[in-house]
């Protein structure tokens, strides 16, 4: 259990190409991929964050859709070669810039090993997982966040339970 000792008010944690990415969660979690190394039922940390909606978002999934929909008759008129690519949806461009980095008041250095932005049904969410879990002294954690690899100057305090 976690519980959120000190975070900016509106849990906007960054804007990128003017959307607002809000903190959205933390969690202990044993839901680590064991595909990366790690032992299945290996305990971590997920950071979750959201594209807040808006006019901007609803202007990128509509341009996105028109993409898509011209994406699609390339397909089918000069096939899977011609068309290359689908285009990217935008919530992957936003969030994929925000990162998290994670400290605590005895040093542990946390690392992420997985993440996911954008896609079908969670167009502006992401998670980042990190290992280790938190060790048993450790009673906060501090998320600090970065934009395109930039301290954003925004964080949030929590308290391990």
């Amino acid at each position: 259990m976690t519980s959120i000792v000190w975070a900016p008010g509106d849990l906007i944690v960054a804007t990128n190409d003017g959307v607002d990415v809000r903190f959205a969660g933390v969690e202990i979690t044993p839901d680590v991929p064991a595909f990366l190394g790690r032992v299945p039922g290996e305990r971590g940390i997920r950071v979750q964050l959201a594209g807040v909606t808006s006019a901007e978002t609803m202007e990128l999934d509509s341009a996105y859709l028109s993409e898509m929909e011209a994406w699609g008759r390339g397909l089918k008129l000069h096939g899977k070669d011609s068309a290359g690519r689908p285009p990217v949806m935008p919530g992957e461009t936003v969030l994929s810039a925000v990162k998290a980095v994670i400290t605590d008041n005895h040093d542990t250095d946390y690392h992420c090993v997985a993440g996911q932005v954008a896609g079908t049904g969670s167009e502006w969410d992401g998670s980042w997982v990190f290992v280790p879990e938190p060790p048993e002294q450790v009673n906060h954690i501090t998320i600090e966040f970065t934009l395109k690899g930039e301290p954003t100057g925004k964080s949030c305090r929590v308290q391990l339970d």
